[in-house]
């Protein structure tokens, strides 16, 4: 079993649309869900603040903690135009900012510091400090919604943007599939894995090892969460999900470790599980505040920081 030992708790403005993240180094969190702020992770004081004008989709730290990148979502306008912005850690001094056409959604950084971004049926890229655009890695008709960099070259989940015509009962229905595409370091396609119609909340491993889904059975009315082989699209079942339950994803050290949250069916409180990846063992279980919807981790540090109700807590992992 796991034990979660309070450390900090401080008040903090938050949204359902707040995002968090948790600098490599452990010392400093980041969260917003348009202008953000960090706060030293010890004593909840205020680090700085960054200028971001859209909604968050995502934020990211550099693998060196010293830069931090934030993409944009949709705002529910049918023109939001996709933004993102890399800024100095310290300080909150923007360095520099893209577009795309659509929201950009998700991001993520290479272990050489080098940053990958949605950009409609591309992946574009650029180092950092000073900028250096990296040539653009087409991935054809996917709407892109996570991306991770792998040894190899890059990983990404998504939904087909065109889908396929189908008749049900006389009426023509288009099905999108969602997909999950593994390409080179020069772009070529090394993997096309076949998701289905039925995955929702998902979240890929920072090295490109696995993804988590939730996966929606329609013929049988069910849902639960899939942890998904990036290489090979095995699967496997861990948990069934309940009716109006939302499970929040975080993968701890790389990909050794996945941790789950949701509401507990029976109960007052959220539950937060822990597996280890490499036999799919549940390693421990630990009962959270009802009120967290969103939670980060630095397993490397020990640390989980929830948020929820108008504050962050931070526990030490036991």
């Amino acid at each position: 079993m796991i034990k979660l030992e309070p450390i900090r708790t401080f008040p903090v403005e938050e949204y359902l649309l707040t995002r968090l993240a948790i600098s490599p180094a452990g010392d400093e969190i980041a969260l917003g869900h348009k202008r953000f702020r960090s706060y030293d992770a010890e004593s909840g004081a205020p680090r700085a603040e960054f200028d971001f004008p859209d909604f968050l989709a995502q934020l990211r730290y550099s693998p060196d903690g010293r830069h931090l990148a934030a993409a944009n979502v949709a705002d529910n306008h049918p023109a939001t135009r996709g933004s993102l912005g890399v800024f100095a850690a310290t300080g909150g001094a923007p360095i520099w900012t893209a577009a795309a056409e659509r929201p950009i959604e998700a991001c993520a950084f290479t272990d050489a510091g080098a940053l990958r971004w949605n950009a409609g049926a591309a992946l574009a890229g650029a180092e950092l400090d000073p900028r250096r655009d990296l040539p653009p890695l087409p991935v054809p008709d996917l709407q892109i919604r996570g991306v991770a960099c792998a040894p190899y070259g890059y990983v990404c989940f998504g939904r087909e943007a065109a889908g396929a015509v189908q008749q049900v009962e006389g009426a023509d229905l288009v099905f999108r599939k969602f997909r999950l595409i593994t390409l080179d370091a020069q772009g070529k396609v090394r993997n096309n894995v076949d998701l289905g119609i039925g995955a929702g909340v998902h979240a890929l491993s920072p090295d490109g090892k696995l993804l988590a889904v939730e996966m929606v059975d329609f013929k049988n009315n069910e849902r639960h969460v899939s942890l998904i082989d990036v290489e090979t699209g095995v699967e496997a079942n861990l948990l069934s999900l309940e009716s109006n339950t939302l499970p929040v994803f975080e993968f701890g050290l790389g990909s050794e470790y996945f941790l789950c949250m949701k509401e507990d069916a029976e109960a007052n409180f959220n539950l937060l599980r822990v597996w280890r990846t490499s036999d799919l063992k549940l390693v421990g279980e630990a009962q959270v505040e009802l009120g967290f919807h969103s939670f980060a981790t630095r397993l490397e540090h020990s640390l989980l920081a929830f948020l929820g109700q108008g504050h962050l807590s931070l526990f030490a992992l036991e």
